[in-house]
């Protein structure tokens, strides 16, 4: 080793500096290989002061919980400064030439900011900067990709959506009925809604409701609604039909019918009638307390998986933050949603109740620890199932097409002679006539 050494001060005398790395490494065994091109360093990070504004729905205390600490945390030269959308649409912010920096929105919404030419491409920040996006669940950053299109990255992913099947725990000890649990099948949960549809003391206990929404628009099967490459409608398929019979079957349980009035309250009916055993919807944590206070016996398991999909959610249709084009400061803007992105940024998110995008169990394990409503309830369930991989066409057709085939589904649920069949022909002809009213 000292001969060896003192070999490589000898080649530094007489070698450039490139040669010398390569010769050194390699043992100096004198081989012609090109050396490696040199790392660039990551850039030097302006530090003047600089107030960055974001548009966004939220209120104070989760904005400075989750976006203003966490970005002044790790670039105390950036102030965030929110800009409610409730207050200001983002039609008029265009016309009046005042886009925010920063965009944050669901991932659903982000057609309509790309049609209006408002997000920035990420990708040169994510190299310049050397952000390790590695640490980001696959499945979310790819849905954000699948919805850029292109080989874009027009967002980071922030958090996602829950869905969640809550149940009444009143109602299944009344009937003496097991609780429902995490990681349970569609066909296990029609199980349990048969048992729990019953009459008594003139009162009609319904098994199960539903908010249909996102169990279709960022449905387990990762279905598509309209072929990108051919812009054909693709919901008259065996995947479609499957959906629409797994769900469709529950509301043919005798006493678990709904009629035109009652089709979609369900939400009522198992908050403040506390009829309905189990209910599948997104998170309503805003009303757990009041419920809970009155004696609302609630809690909550992962959302039923598909067989051939276990332990499996809907979609990732979460948050994301996006970079305006009209932004005079986009690397300050880039640099402060990467500091939304850190494990303890994160960790924030989770305990606030959002779903992180993380890959690090640790910042799951977190999940509504702050939420006094989950205290004693499974709150683990919210992290217990994987997100389903992004449908392979995210198109600009999709929210009519979405429309279309809510619409269907409710007239197949309402009509009990209904032909899924014939419900799915429909939708294919509605939706393939609205790409073309469309395109005109």
């Amino acid at each position: 080793m000292v001969h060896w050494k003192k070999g490589c001060r000898i080649a530094a005398a007489a070698l450039s500096a490139a040669l010398l790395l390569q010769g050194c490494a390699q043992g100096n065994t004198g081989s012609t290989e090109a050396p490696k091109e040199k790392e660039v360093a990551a850039p030097k990070i302006n530090t003047d002061p600089v107030t960055i504004t974001i548009w966004g729905n939220m209120s104070d205390q989760l904005f400075q919980k989750t976006v203003a600490e966490p970005v002044k945390l790790k670039y105390p030269h950036i102030t965030m400064q929110m800009v409610s959308s409730a207050q200001n649409k983002m039609p008029d912010l265009i016309a009046s030439g005042n886009v925010p920096d920063m965009i944050a929105d669901s991932m659903a919404a982000m057609r309509t900011h790309m049609d209006n030419k408002l997000l920035e491409d990420m990708t040169p920040y994510v190299q310049k900067y050397k952000t390790d996006l590695g640490v980001i669940s696959p499945v979310v950053l790819d849905s954000v990709r699948a919805i850029s299109g292109d080989g874009k990255l027009l967002g980071l992913p922030i958090n996602g959506n829950i869905i969640m099947m809550y149940y009444n725990k009143d109602i299944f000890d009344r009937f003496g009925v097991p609780y429902p649990k995490d990681g349970m099948t569609w066909d296990e949960a029609y199980a349990l809604a048969q048992k729990v549809t019953r009459t008594e003391g003139g009162v009609a206990y319904k098994g199960f409701a539903f908010q249909d929404f996102y169990l279709f628009t960022a449905n387990q099967l990762s279905l598509s609604f309209v072929d990108g490459k051919t812009e054909k409608s693709v919901v008259n398929s065996e995947g479609w039909k499957k959906l629409f019979e797994t769900y469709a079957r529950f509301f043919r349980i005798p006493g678990n019918g709904v009629d035109d009035k009652t089709f979609g309250t369900g939400l009522d009916q198992f908050l403040k009638d506390r009829t309905v055993a189990m209910y599948v919807t997104s998170s309503i944590f805003s009303n757990l307390p009041d419920a809970i206070k009155t004696g609302f016996n609630v809690d909550m398991v992962s959302l039923p998986s598909f067989s051939e999909a276990p332990r499996t959610t809907t979609q990732v249709d979460g948050g994301v933050r996006m970079i305006s084009t009209t932004s005079k400061n986009k690397d300050q803007a880039y640099l402060a949603l990467t500091a939304m992105l850190t494990n303890e940024a994160q960790s924030l998110i989770a305990r606030s109740g959002g779903f992180p995008v993380m890959k690090d169990p640790k910042v799951m394990e977190q999940f509504g620890l702050d939420i006094e409503a989950l205290k004693d309830k499974n709150r683990l369930g919210f992290v217990y199932s994987k997100p389903a991989a992004p449908s392979a066409f995210k198109t600009k057709y999709d929210a009519a097409a979405v429309a279309i085939v809510r619409a269907q589904f409710r007239k197949m649920v309402l009509e009990p002679n209904s032909d899924v069949n014939t419900i799915l022909r429909e939708a294919d002809e509605l939706v393939n006539k609205a790409i073309k009213e469309a395109a005109k």
